[in-house]
């Protein structure tokens, strides 16, 4: 990370402007993650070669002034470059400001909400792009609305409004909020509630995530469809063991539901190596996806890791003897730079 500080007072006798600002405190950070990916699907498509190259490059600005009461007041504007295959992506990943003190912390803008902060799923033990981040297809394009079991329908770096409040003996809770928009049909809305509990136990640290999302429907009158994510974080020396189930409505009649548990091990000599276990069920009895997925983690020098991910998946759609059935495998190799 590369810290610059910027004195406005400084520019501001130079260019004859007022010398009447304040000092900002300037963070420039980046990061790339490069991932080659190789399936093994149990269906079939003519042609398809099953293996391809993906990057996501982030390079994140943070501005910060504090005021004299203690008050910090910060902008954080992140870029992201995404490619997949041949195509090209290029965005405002995030774009937010808050204002932090002794009341806890308030974002303003396309942050994450308070569930993706606050909620936990043991998929956070294996390697980055290990499950939908790269859309391997482990749940089928049906009815299992995700893989991994945080906060399914979370306010994800969208404009939104989102309180932390400040840690109370352990319990930190946060709320968020967004609308949808002004239009006939933009009646959506959401509204997040989250909270996480920090405990010791002797040489054992943990922490109990819950979070709720509750989304009005698209048009006045329709009805509105709910998630909800609560989860267990613990470790222990070298392990650490994490255990999460959610449930997300698809529609107002259907719903899917998704446990998933796992344990990290720290090896020592830059080697960490995990393992996750994941089922994936729709409420009606119809899809299901089981996932078992292995990673290792390897750092190779400051800043710099390798990851090998491997995903052994069996997804059946329900129906006896479909061609959509899938039971397959996908194989991960991700390099990872910060900066």
């Amino acid at each position: 990370m590369r810290k610059l500080l910027l004195s406005t007072t400084a520019l501001a006798a130079a260019a004859t402007l007022s010398a009447n600002t304040v000092l900002a405190d300037v963070a420039i950070t980046g990061g790339m993650e490069w991932t080659y990916e190789s399936r093994d699907p149990g269906t079939t498509t003519t042609g398809a070669s099953n293996d391809d190259f993906s990057s996501d490059t982030n390079i994140k600005m943070t501005f910060t002034n504090k005021t004299d009461s203690g008050l910090e007041i910060g902008l954080v504007y992140d870029m992201e470059s995404v490619a997949d295959d041949d195509a090209n992506t290029n965005d405002a990943d995030e774009n937010y400001m808050y204002f932090k003190g002794g009341f806890g912390t308030i974002m303003l803008g396309q942050n994450d909400g308070a569930g993706d902060q606050l909620t936990r799923t043991a998929s956070d033990l294996v390697g980055p792009d290990a499950l939908s981040d790269n859309g391997s297809g482990m749940t089928g394009a049906g009815n299992l609305a995700d893989d991994n079991a945080d906060l399914v329908n979370d306010i994800g770096d969208e404009n939104n409004i989102t309180y932390i409040m400040p840690a109370m003996g352990g319990l930190t809770l946060g709320a968020s909020y967004k609308d949808a928009g002004d239009d006939a049909a933009a009646n959506a809305d959401e509204t997040v509630f989250a909270a996480k509990y920090d405990f010791t136990s002797g040489v054992v640290k943990g922490s109990l995530h819950y979070g709720n999302n509750s989304i009005g429907g698209a048009n006045a009158g329709d009805g509105s469809t709910n998630s909800n994510s609560m989860g267990i974080d613990v470790s222990s020396g070298p392990f650490r063991a994490v255990m999460a189930k959610a449930e997300s409505d698809v529609s107002t009649s259907v719903t899917t539901e998704i446990t998933d548990y796992g344990i990290q091990y720290n090896m020592g000599n830059g080697i960490t190596l995990a393992a996750v276990g994941t089922q994936v069920e729709e409420n009606t009895g119809g899809e299901t996806s089981d996932i078992t997925t292995v990673s290792v983690k390897y750092n190779i020098a400051s800043g710099l890791d390798a990851y090998l991910t491997y995903h052994d998946y069996d997804y059946e759609d329900g129906t006896t003897g479909t061609a959509a059935d899938d039971d397959g495998s996908v194989t991960l190799i991700t390099i990872k730079a910060a900066f």
